[in-house]
């Protein structure tokens, strides 16, 4: 599959969006952080989200924070189905208790490895329905990692759609 640099909207049924939210915000209530996937497919620079994958995965809660982990089978698994479904990732999302950023952890050990592909963060273990302008949304850059976009970036990018 090619890169998603030449994204420039990705549309994501309302429905999806929810999902996303109700599963990080039921790790949340545990004190667990999680993460949640989008794939879909792309026409020209428009990327239509066709589901919300929640990989097998485990929470830890350590000294230094929290952090979740899917392992090696499980990512072999999710890219199997991908590509047996003719979908591709365009997003990982996870939540944190607090505020919404990227951590030292994200930046490292992403999920989301495609350039253009979108790393978006909730803040408050996403008590709140699922909103672009609460978030922190991250894009992959070819020589720049992750860079956050700006709040009129995000809301330009990404929309959540009826």
């Amino acid at each position: 599959m090619s890169d998603l640099l030449d994204v420039h909207e990705v549309r994501v049924p309302r429905k999806l969006a929810d999902a996303a939210g109700e599963h990080l915000r039921a790790a949340g209530e545990k004190g667990c952080e999680a993460f949640v996937l989008w794939a879909g497919r792309r026409a020209g620079s428009v990327f239509d989200v066709l589901a919300t994958l929640v990989p097998r995965q485990t929470a830890h809660r350590t000294p230094s924070g929290l952090l979740v982990e899917v392992d090696g089978d499980e990512l072999l698994r999710v890219n199997v189905w991908l590509y047996d479904n003719g979908l591709q990732l365009v997003a990982q999302l996870h939540a944190h208790p607090g505020e919404a950023y990227h951590s030292d952890t994200d930046n490292t050990y992403p999920i989301m490895t495609q350039a253009g592909g979108l790393s978006l963060v909730l803040p408050d273990f996403a008590v709140r329905p699922f909103d672009v302008r609460d978030l922190a949304a991250h894009r992959l850059l070819p020589g720049c990692g992750w860079v956050r976009l700006t709040e009129a970036e995000a809301a330009t990018l990404l929309k959540v759609v009826d």
